[in-house]
């Protein structure tokens, strides 16, 4: 293929849906720091860091049972950072989720919380459309298709790339000012793009039959947890959380789940060894009434497959490092973005034909890079359409999940 060739594909992959590309990226964006968008809107996340001093799992479950001794508990989390409260997710007699704040220390009850938030709304929306799994998922995951091929094109038809990350945007003509704003943002986004890409086309795979098998972990031996959904006592609770610290020391519990079945355990679930994991990677479960230890499994110990399934969360939203990989990711996020967005424009610009002494109007680019889109234009205005009515729905209250 002659270099001309490479940037028609380069071009096509990267403009035909570039508005749902856009929308995808922005809500990514926006979802790595969903929590803190949360944190800033919710005064009940909020905590003095200088209060907390360790995480108390038993004053928080006791206090919300105390805060609502009839509803069925899904589980606690631990804070992501010392400012934040520790939440408890449980189902109301409606079968709709709440959220519950404490804080991690005193287990005072702080206030509670929507269970469609900005977290909910941003990762729904990224992941799926708010359309089911399967679906949603593999529109976004086929993304991470254009996003490989886009990469490896731009790496071709950018000649000598790896000397343009000082080369700053002549300003002669604004044509070639956003050709070079778009070199320039892409060739320090290289890293960037070809993770969110890998990443993307892994979760494609998996929708498609490429999941990974995982350990047991474990089925309920008392009669009374085989028969129903139960809760256990405070002092069996306590008693899973101090054998947790003998039978699993490593292990940095970052959340615990309730029996969600029946015959289900308590699972406690979070960081251990293993590098670049989520939490569920790491368990101890227990039976819910005896306290007895049902499954222990470590990270370290999942199948390659298994280990790469989950590596790709912590790579794709940056959370391995916490709030400053978080903050990178957010930063990238917003470059990636521009690229699609500055890679329509110029595409709007080379079709409109427009000279160097024509009057600069804006409006005209769009225009001609819309026309092009033809069917990807629709496509995608379809599917943002068909995401944002959903959101309505769920979030408005009008339905319940």
């Amino acid at each position: 293929m002659s270099r001309a060739q490479w940037f028609k594909v380069h071009s096509w992959v990267g403009f035909k849906l570039s508005i749902l590309l856009s929308f995808t990226l922005v809500t990514g964006t926006l979802a790595v720091l969903s929590h803190e968008l949360d944190w800033l809107t919710n005064p009940a996340m909020r905590v003095d860091s200088d209060t907390v001093k360790t995480m108390e799992w038993t004053r928080i479950y006791q206090s919300a049972i105390t805060q609502q001794p009839n509803k069925h508990l899904l589980h606690i989390r631990a804070p992501i950072d010392p400012w934040f409260a520790a939440e408890v997710v449980f189902f109301s007699q409606d079968k709709i989720r709440h959220r519950m704040f404490f804080h991690p220390t005193t287990g005072e009850y702080l206030g509670d919380g929507r269970w469609y938030n900005w977290q909910r709304f941003l990762r729904m929306s990224h992941r799926h459309l708010m359309v089911p799994t399967k679906v949603g998922v593999t529109i976004v995951g086929a993304l991470g298709f254009l996003l490989a091929i886009a990469l490896i094109t731009s790496l071709v038809v950018y000649r000598k790339w790896w000397t343009g990350f000082f080369r700053m945007p002549r300003r002669s003509h604004r044509k070639l000012f956003w050709a070079d704003v778009h070199r320039l943002a892409g060739v320090w986004s290289i890293w960037f793009i070809a993770v969110i890409a890998i990443t993307g086309i892994w979760y494609f795979a998996e929708v498609w039959g490429l999941r990974a098998q995982y350990p047991d972990r474990g089925k309920a031996l008392s009669e009374q947890a085989l028969d129903a959904k139960v809760l256990p006592s405070v002092a069996v609770f306590s008693e899973m959380m101090a054998s947790a610290k003998t039978l699993y020391p490593e292990l940095a519990v970052e959340r615990v789940f309730f029996p969600q079945r029946n015959g289900n355990g308590v699972q406690l679930q979070g960081q251990g060894k293993a590098l670049l994991v989520r939490a569920r990677a790491n368990m101890l479960s227990f039976d819910p009434m005896s306290g007895a230890l049902l499954a222990k499994n470590k990270g370290e110990d999942l199948s390659i497959h298994a280990r790469i399934s989950e590596a790709a969360d912590p790579l794709h939203f940056g959370t391995f490092a916490g709030l400053p990989s978080k903050l990178v990711y957010f930063v990238f996020g917003i470059v990636l973005s521009t690229l699609a967005i500055t890679g329509t424009y110029i595409y709007g610009m080379r079709i409109a034909r427009v000279g160097k002494h024509e009057p600069k109007v804006r409006r005209q680019f769009w225009l001609a890079a819309t026309r092009t889109m033809t069917w990807g234009k629709w496509f995608s205005l379809t599917a943002i359409t068909i995401c944002l009515v959903i959101t309505v729905l769920l979030f408005g209250g009008f339905v319940n999940e």
